[in-house]
């Protein structure tokens, strides 16, 4: 709400006359003293009697006539009023608060469900999927995570901590969080498959399978098309080195088995080096492609 200083100003009219010099109190006549009444009256309307204007006064915000304002980098922001969270975001809380935080949230608040629009890149890191992978066998119950997107809204139902734990994981591996609609009922964690991830990649921060893909595609948005069924299709074939990842990004053919192939190699530091192209059809089967030897 904007506010309008509104200052009082005094008029006085063409008609009005001069009034004579006042004589000393100690001659006024009984017919003088109305029009001093008179004109103090005037003078204290006007506004120059009384405390001078220091300043604007401060705004109240619509629908908080108190002049508290909600503070948006809270979990509270991320459980209250949902067109307030869509319409202002979560970024203030996910900018402030860690993985772990944001994990002691849930476990804190286990009858509610919480609503993740999005956080910020990079956002869950290596460290804090150490300290998750801690967590993963946790029974404490915990608040589920929903997106705004989601169909299925999970009342009345809670999660658990180490589900929880391994969303964010799962976030962490596709660098995305959410990274389902639900972190419940959608959402069912394979814990042998993770300890296997941390124990031949994770612990050693060397990107896998599908974050090779991404990080390529990152580099290179042009290539985020693929895979795809429509014509023509487009495929991704893969090939795992002690020294990182190939990739090989696809164009199928009509008659003939393949148009064209980028290939490029995501070392274990992230790095992404192109390591071949085909410009032209070549008579080898998809499932034949060596994306390290990029034909």
């Amino acid at each position: 709400m904007q506010e309008s200083l509104i200052q009082a100003t005094t008029y006085v009219g063409a008609g009005a006359r001069i009034m004579p010099d006042t004589p000393p109190p100690s001659s006024l006549s009984s017919g003088t003293f109305p029009v001093l009444a008179t004109l103090a009256l005037v003078l204290f309307c006007a506004g120059c009697f009384g405390t001078p204007d220091t300043g604007k006064g401060t705004a109240v915000l619509p629908g908080n006539e108190t002049g508290q304002v909600e503070d948006l980098c809270t979990f509270d922001h991320l459980i209250g009023d949902a067109e307030l969270h869509l319409t202002k975001g979560d970024a203030c809380y996910f900018n402030s608060h860690t993985p772990m935080d944001f994990l002691d949230d849930l476990r804190m608040h286990p009858d509610t469900q919480v609503m993740v629009i999005d956080v910020p890149d990079n956002w869950i890191t290596h460290a804090d999927a150490e300290l998750l992978m801690q967590e993963i066998d946790s029974p404490e119950t915990a608040a589920p995570v929903v997106s705004p997107i989601s169909s299925y809204w999970p009342f009345n139902r809670t999660s658990t901590v180490g589900n929880e734990a391994l969303f964010l994981l799962e976030g962490y591996r596709t660098g995305k969080y959410p990274p389902g609609l639900c972190s419940i009922s959608y959402f069912e964690p394979n814990r042998t498959e993770v300890r296997l991830w941390w124990d031949t990649h994770g612990k050693w921060n060397f990107p896998e399978e599908r974050e090779s893909v991404r990080i390529v595609q990152d580099s290179h948005p042009e290539l985020k098309g693929y895979p795809s069924d429509t014509f023509p299709p487009r495929s991704i074939r893969t090939e795992k080195t002690p020294e990182g990842w190939y990739v090989a990004f696809i164009q199928e053919g009509s008659g003939l088995p393949i148009l064209s192939a980028r290939c490029y190699c995501v070392g274990n530091d992230r790095n992404v080096t192109l390591t071949g192209t085909v410009n032209h059809s070549i008579m080898v089967m998809v499932q034949d492609f060596s994306p390290k030897r990029c034909g």
